[in-house]
């Protein structure tokens, strides 16, 4: 297909030619400094200028720089390998979605025109001028950077890779291009159904690119599903389970979810005692659980997060033996805030090192004398055991985790993306207290 949003256009012919360009809010001059949730707080509204949307043609752009679209996969998690989409068949998911400005899947966890035509002005601005230095030889490189950058950080890394060999490394602000990875990746879940993107394709390409754009952007379509209660994770895949449960600090939750979402080898799954509604320490928010202890699959990491709720889980066997067995097999066990305390009472950091929130390190501590409680330390590893200590220090720890597995520089580069200024040293600790005798 020479138009690769030519699915979408058709649904949108007879407003195509009034599309507008959102502006950006007031006061904001320049895109690539803002994240994408930045933008969506301050701009609950946008003005609408005069100038025309034109549909993207990343088939064009593609061949521009001598790639066939229509045999191209080469985006995969590891390099010179695909990920079973053809990549112009990915960037046809974000042209129609661009293609649509009445789209929204919010609703059901999906994208929304809005959102994806932020990231996609933020990508663009980055691309052109990142890609400057080759604009003359060849003109559709910023377009081929900002398509890929939507696809999530591996395609992303893929593109900057052979970027950065022709003197133009992607350095701009690609933020909230990259973390509309969990919608337009391979991985991702454009519509919110549940069923990955890979999966619905696989089952719908043979019926043409239509077929599977419709499925990938409509949620009441789960080809791939197989009536499957949970979407089968791909063997390569590091299971991450974060566990909820009434009374848990969102922070504690959200923050290392947030980094550990960018990982490409990382899958992450939230598990309670029961599967659904959780509420946290933040009255009135709740978080769904993915799973149950029952019904959890084997963990490659856990994480125990903090909140007013732990005393009451002290108490819990169920919820402590979940803990132990879990353990047993996992590469990394892993706490924030009180969440060591959990562990603690647990028996798995018996004659370990850890440390928990200063507020309430009695809590932590009084659960296991024999654990080398660290007064002054932002997380504490020791082995496979991690624990770090108040709130926003699991942001801390959850990147110390993606740097066993990709390195410091790497790490760096997606604290950077999000605009998070990382303390990668658990010695510095700000909020140190003395210990008592």
């Amino acid at each position: 297909m020479n138009n690769i949003y030519i699915s979408a256009r058709a649904a949108v012919k007879h407003t195509i030619n009034r599309l507008s360009l959102l502006a950006l809010p007031k006061g904001i001059k320049d895109i690539p400094k803002y994240s994408l949730a930045a933008c969506l707080i301050a701009g609950t509204s946008f003005a609408t200028p005069a100038t025309a949307l034109e549909p993207v043609d990343f088939d064009a752009a593609l061949r521009g720089l001598n790639f066939n679209p229509a045999t191209l996969d080469g985006n995969g998690p590891d390099q010179g390998v695909g990920n079973g989409i053809l990549d112009a068949h990915e960037m046809a998911l974000v042209a129609a979605v661009l293609a649509d400005p009445t789209l929204d899947l919010s609703a059901s966890g999906g994208v929304s025109y809005r959102i994806t035509l932020f990231g996609f002005k933020a990508a663009t601005a980055a691309a052109e001028a990142d890609f400057a230095p080759l604009a003359n030889q060849w003109p559709t490189a910023a377009t081929v950077g900002a398509g890929y950058s939507m696809l999530g950080t591996t395609s992303f890394a893929s593109y900057s890779a052979m970027s950065a060999s022709l003197g133009a490394p992607m350095k701009g602000k690609y933020g909230p291009a990259l973390a509309l990875g969990q919608y337009f990746s391979f991985e991702g879940d454009a519509d919110g159904d549940g069923v990955s993107n890979l999966a619905e394709y696989n089952a719908t390409i043979a019926k043409g690119l239509e077929a599977y754009l419709r499925a990938a952007l409509d949620p009441t379509i789960r080809d791939g599903s197989d009536n499957a209660a949970h979407p089968a994770v791909a063997a390569d895949k590091k299971i991450v389970g974060v566990v909820l449960y009434p009374g848990f600090e969102v922070l504690d939750v959200f923050g290392p979810i947030e980094m550990w979402a960018y990982v490409p080898e990382f899958k992450v799954i939230t598990i309670a005692e029961n599967a659904g509604p959780v509420s946290s320490a933040q009255q009135g928010i709740k978080a769904v659980a993915d799973y149950s202890f029952e019904d959890a699959p084997k963990l490659d990491i856990i994480m125990i997060p903090g909140g007013n709720g732990t005393p009451v889980e002290l108490e819990n066997e169920t919820f402590l033996n979940f803990i132990r067995e879990a353990d047993k097999t996992t590469e990394l066990t892993t706490s924030v805030c009180t969440g060591s305390a959990l562990l603690a009472k647990a028996g798995v950091l018996s004659g370990k090192k850890a440390t928990s929130n200063k507020s309430f390190f009695s809590l932590a501590s009084d659960q296991d004398t024999s654990v080398d409680w660290q007064h002054s330390a932002r997380w504490v590893e020791d082995g496979k055991y991690i624990t770090s200590s108040g709130v926003s220090a699991g942001i801390d720890m959850a990147l110390a985790v993606v740097a066993r597995y990709h390195g410091k520089e790497h790490t760096g580069h997606l604290a950077r993306a999000v605009e998070y200024i990382w303390n990668d040293d658990p010695a510095n600790d700000p909020f140190a207290i003395a210990p008592k005798d």
